[in-house]
């Protein structure tokens, strides 16, 4: 069984260890390759030998180097890199069981259908979804992976031999930001709303993982494109006392749905000036709408506000509270100095996941619209991954 962290209380370490024994740990299948894990603990949902560089993997293979699997993590790391393209670009999914195939996808209320391509190598690189939302999305994944690794391992040589794919990876998410200091493409990490067609979490994230980059490439131009995104972002993504969510290309700025994970993502990320954080701060830190059904962290804090043209008539299932928000509002509040903020939302999701005999569902959602979709995933990794990324990094204040 796994030890918890000694400094941890009793009711947080008993999580932590549900969190690593019967979600990160029990994910692990060596029989599809070593070094694989699933997205799920049952291993079933979204595929049982599907990897997911655009954020599910970064944030189990993280909890996995917290827990001392590390020849685990630098063989999915290997697989991962295999399937860089010759452009640059890291697929968001990578599908072995169906190579080669394209699978044509129809919208609920249109006639018309889109196409997911799955290359011969398994890769799919691009989203069937209208606007090809998580575009940014698996290149910043892999340059934060491999900033946790050389922290984690401060193995030279291992960095060392990954800088011509990093040098790759870099050079292509550069590309995509244009002379504004804007990167385009749908929503970050969500699918709907749709976020078109400059997502904010998406300018937060992208110009992090440049400085990442500029650290481990040791070149300033990546630091000199972040510099550009982040004077770019203070001023097209302030809405006077909060951040703007997303940029339309024909409605323009929308900032209407209350606070967001923009908001978090902005001071976790450096992205708000001191001014911003300032009026920003106060607003967030004791905000209970956040919380859906208990749990953090919804991506707004007036979910029921969103139109249909935002969800391009599509269902509203990431209109939820996910790990992945939860995690954006950790690294604020560790920024911040808020440690027992971030106590308190460690024991929200430790009572949900004892509630369900610990296991975690993909998506939650607000009393406030009630059941927005029957689309159900359980026993999902992304909520204990983050607890456990949440307790090292912000709780202990690891790396």
């Amino acid at each position: 069984m796994t030890l918890a962290p000694a400094q941890l209380p009793s009711d947080l370490a008993e999580a932590y260890i549900a969190c690593a024994d019967r979600n990160i740990l029990a994910a692990l299948n060596p029989n599809v390759f070593f070094g694989y894990f699933s997205v799920c603990a049952n291993q079933k949902g979204h595929g049982s030998d599907t990897t997911y560089p655009g954020l599910d993997w970064g944030q189990s293979a993280e909890a996995l180097l917290w827990l001392g699997r590390k020849a685990e993590v630098l063989a999915s790391w290997d697989y991962v890199k295999s399937f860089l393209r010759e452009d640059g670009l890291i697929p968001f999914a990578i599908n072995p069981g169906r190579t080669g195939q394209t699978i044509y996808l129809e919208l609920p209320q249109s006639q018309e259908k889109f196409p997911l391509v799955i290359a011969p190598n398994g890769g799919i690189y691009k989203h069937w979804f209208p606007g090809n939302p998580l575009f940014a999305l698996p290149n910043t994944t892999v340059l934060q992976m491999a900033d946790v690794i050389s922290r984690h391992t401060g193995d030279r040589d291992w960095l060392a031999a990954q800088r011509p794919m990093l040098r790759s990876v870099t050079d292509w998410l550069m590309k995509q930001v244009n002379a504004e200091g804007l990167i385009p493409g749908g929503g970050y990490y969500l699918e709907r709303p749709s976020r078109l067609d400059y997502d904010g979490v998406a300018q937060c994230y992208v110009a992090h993982a440049l400085r990442i980059a500029g650290d481990l490439l040791e070149d300033p131009t990546c630091l000199a494109v972040a510099d550009l995104m982040t004077a770019c972002f203070r001023r097209r993504f302030w809405a006077g006392d909060h951040c703007v969510e997303y940029i339309h290309p024909e409605r323009g700025a929308t900032s209407h749905h209350g606070l967001t994970d923009v908001d978090w993502a902005a001071i976790a990320t450096g992205m708000a000036s001191p001014e911003q954080v300032a009026v920003l701060w106060p607003q967030l830190r004791d905000s209970r709408d956040f919380l859906y059904n208990g749990i953090p962290t919804g991506i707004a804090t007036r979910p029921e506000t969103y139109e249909d043209w935002e969800m391009q008539s599509l269902d509203r299932h990431d209109l939820a509270a996910m790990g992945r928000v939860w995690y954006l509002e950790a690294w604020a509040r560790g920024k911040m100095g808020d440690r027992e903020g971030v106590i308190e939302s460690l024991r929200q999701v430790a009572r949900v996941g004892r509630a369900n005999n610990w296991s975690w569902h993909e998506r939650y959602y607000s009393e406030k619209t009630g059941k927005l979709s029957s689309y159900h995933i359980d026993t999902y990794c992304e909520y204990p991954a983050n607890f456990i990324r949440i307790v090292h990094r912000f709780v202990l204040g690891a790396l």
